[in-house]
């Protein structure tokens, strides 16, 4: 699990514009999606479909020049196959919530096994419940169009027997991927990449305009499969902007713990504006001869180390050694995180809500409001305005403003 602790500082979040990635799969993408789809279905099913309801050449060429995903996502599954022809397994695909059961705690437990080489003592019940279950976001349908919102689990199940689950934040613009696991008896098949496209289809199905695939850490092999969904684009936690994810950004990556293309933008800016005047005197070729050469200089280079930026004050960046410091993330420095100023200017904690008891939206109540909310300080992590500021750090100005913290639950 330290990978993704990891991707804060290494990578960012990955967004993918839907609208153009509908009929664009790679080749490797769409040969993992037909070789799971044969798979499935059996040389003989698909034989005596194809005696039952021949094709035209036109039908045939169409086919072999097209590629439609919403299509070849669902070729495979029990509900939408011919009910008189027997398939040689039955594969369903459903969106549950993201409630705890036993077969999910096998499936998890063996990912972590097999994928992440955990031992028996690092995987237990609670573990799981915590980090993949029963999320704080509300499942509902959308008022506007219906489309499902909240935190759910999508469950891959072939002959009855649960294979692989994404774990999923639908949100009211995007698809949201948390979470990916599938058992080591069906690792040849590249669930990676099929969970992927699975998502995508959702997205578009279902009306969102975006998919997020969670973070990318480019130096991990494991990850380097969701670069290849284009366009693509990465979130740079320093402007909060999206860039997108190509040469130039995968060479930065190469060359840093840390992609921002914001950052590295300042830095050529700050290299330009630091040159030395030239002066152009005596000059008989166009080169002024007087002019001194800083390129080699590394005071001046746009990718110098040293260079006294933001990105470079991290404290503690590994995350068992944050874990260690006992400090708040406010004064972690890590990106994406609200800094105290910045918490102080942009986030009136006094007035975030939180609800303690009851049905949702009753007993809700202003943190200035809680007996104890004065005893602390906002880097007290022991205190509840110390855990409130770094919660609404986290979130962001924009967000945090408009959360209920739901303190109910046990």
């Amino acid at each position: 699990m330290e990978e993704v602790g990891h991707s804060l500082l290494l990578a960012g979040r990955l967004k993918v514009m839907l609208s153009s990635l509908y009929d664009t799969a790679n080749r490797d993408q769409r040969q993992s999606l037909h070789r799971w789809n044969r798979y499935v279905l059996g040389e003989k099913y698909i034989d005596e479909v194809k005696r039952r309801h021949p094709k035209s050449k036109a039908e045939k060429k169409h086919e072999n020049n097209s590629f439609d995903l919403i299509t070849s996502i669902h070729e495979s599954e029990a509900q939408i196959l011919d009910s008189d022809v027997e398939p040689e397994h039955v594969f369903e695909v459903t969106l549950e919530p993201d409630s705890y059961t036993n077969d999910k705690f096998a499936l998890f437990s063996n990912y972590q096994r097999h994928v992440h080489h955990e031992s028996d003592s690092d995987i237990t019940r609670e573990g799981f419940k915590r980090f993949l279950c029963g999320s704080p976001l509300h499942r509902h349908a959308d008022a506007a169009d219906g489309k499902p919102l909240g935190s759910y689990h999508q469950c891959y199940r072939l002959d009855g027997r649960l294979i692989a689950m994404s774990v999923l934040d639908l949100l009211p613009h995007a698809v949201s991927g948390v979470y990916f696991l599938y058992h080591s008896d069906f690792e040849k098949w590249s669930f990676g990449k099929l969970s992927a496209l699975r998502e995508t289809a959702l997205a578009l199905e279902q009306g969102y305009e975006y998919y997020y695939m969670g973070y990318y850490i480019h130096c991990c092999k494991k990850m380097r499969y969701k670069g290849d969904y284009k366009p693509q684009y990465v979130l740079d936690y320093y402007s909060w902007e999206w860039d997108v994810l190509d040469d130039e950004m995968r060479v930065l990556m190469d060359r840093r713990k840390y992609a921002s293309m914001s950052v590295e933008r300042k830095r050529k800016g700050k290299a330009v504006d630091e040159r030395p005047a030239v002066e152009f005197s005596g000059s008989t070729n166009g080169t002024p001869h007087d002019a001194k050469d800083t390129s080699a200089e590394p005071d001046h280079h746009p990718l110098k180390e040293e260079d006294d930026l933001e990105e470079d004050r991290t404290r503690y960046p590994t995350p068992l050694a944050a874990s260690r410091s006992k400090l708040s993330l406010l004064d972690l420095g890590m990106p994406g995180v609200l800094t105290l100023a910045q918490l102080r200017a942009n986030v009136d904690l006094d007035r975030m809500r939180l609800q303690l008891s009851g049905r949702a939206g009753s007993n809700v109540h202003e943190m200035r409001e809680i007996v104890s909310w004065d005893d602390g300080s906002e880097l007290e992590t022991g205190s509840i305005k110390g855990q409130v500021a770094e919660f609404a750090a986290a979130l962001g100005a924009e967000v945090a403003g408009s959360v209920v913290m739901d303190f109910s639950r046990g």
